[in-house]
């Protein structure tokens, strides 16, 4: 499971605005994320994937470093090999390639996104295992940056592929100063397909919105597990760039 997303957002917002120190980095509807969710373009999105955008993005797969787990659950090898290679913290992909899903918006459009693979293939991997996998999930995630508080019944996205495990332990581990407590009912168990399974992790995708339905701190909760623990329910899904790269491929072809 990887945290180390959360020093990613520290430079973008430090890039944004300096004075964020001084009232912790936002939570808020991440509004310059890929959120592509591909929702009826599925199957033109896997052409162009297979077609222009795979062989071209290859550098994401370390093939010599994949341990090969036989796909299932309706999975293709290459969603395995998406979800083994963004967990593998050898490699070290998931940190440039969140970066980019966060801030990457305006380049999505113009071809200048280095992660059109990558992206759909995991976001495809999440749809597919959530349809074998009933209900929601109560999981957990720590970091060890300070958040915003002020940001109690506002609805949120975490608007890249956010790690997060079904142990509250291992989340503790990667971190206990912001942690959130996560009702996701987008976010799909990857751990048999992880490079460590063992961290029983559940990604949640960039489009799943939820409320802030409490924030608890430590100056008023002397056992809490973080310093403050933000609350987080499902509330649904934001796609802003849903289909968007179809859409203009197809209008180009007019």
């Amino acid at each position: 499971m990887k945290m180390t997303i959360e020093a990613l957002l520290f430079i973008v917002a430090a890039l944004q605005d300096h004075r964020v120190a001084a009232v912790g980095y936002p939570l808020d509807m991440a509004l310059n994320s890929v959120d592509d969710q591909y929702k009826g373009c599925t199957e033109k999105m896997a052409d162009l994937v297979k077609t222009k955008y795979l062989e071209k993005e290859m550098s994401w797969v370390n093939i010599e470093n994949y341990n090969y787990k036989t796909a299932e659950d309706n999975l293709t090898q290459n969603h395995s090999v998406a979800i083994y290679m963004y967990t593998n913290s050898d490699v070290k992909v998931h940190r440039n390639f969140n970066m980019d899903v966060l801030s990457g918006k305006e380049k999505y459009n113009t071809d200048a996104f280095s992660w059109y693979s990558l992206h759909f293939l995991l976001t495809e991997a999440i749809q597919i295992l959530r349809k074998t996998q009933n209900g929601c999930f109560s999981t957990y995630r720590g970091t060890n940056l300070h958040f915003d508080r002020n940001v109690l019944n506002k609805e949120v996205r975490f608007g890249f592929f956010a790690s997060s495990t079904l142990d509250r332990n291992k989340a503790e581990s990667f971190g206990n100063v912001s942690c959130f407590e996560i009702h996701t009912c987008q976010g799909a168990d990857v751990a048999k397909y992880s490079k460590f399974p063992l961290e029983e992790e559940v990604l949640i995708p960039p489009y799943e919105t939820f409320r802030v339905s409490a924030v608890k701190t430590r100056t008023f909760e002397d056992n809490l597990w973080c310093e403050t623990v933000y609350m987080l329910e499902s509330t649904g899904k934001r796609s802003a760039l849903n289909c968007a790269l179809v859409n203009r491929r197809d209008d180009e072809l007019l």
